[in-house]
């Protein structure tokens, strides 16, 4: 998989909640250093990303997140 830039293509939103994207990996700034983390994209009348810890971020990059292994089966 490679990073989508965030100018080029948003993830598909409905999915999680009628606004919101499912979650997927997200690279982005936070004064001046680049973190990665799970996010999720918003769209609302204003759109915004949130973390999973519910805080506003600032995204540059997102990709989906892998699929998880098969246990057990």
């Amino acid at each position: 998989m490679d990073w989508i830039d965030v100018n080029t293509k948003l993830p598909e939103t409905g999915i999680d909640s009628v606004y919101g994207s499912e979650w997927v990996l997200v690279a982005g700034l936070f004064d001046g250093n680049q973190y990665v983390s799970e996010g999720k994209y918003v769209a609302t009348n204003r759109p915004y990303w949130k973390s999973a810890y519910d805080d506003k971020i600032q995204v540059t990059h997102w990709m989906p997140l892998p699929k998880p292994p098969m246990i057990g089966v």
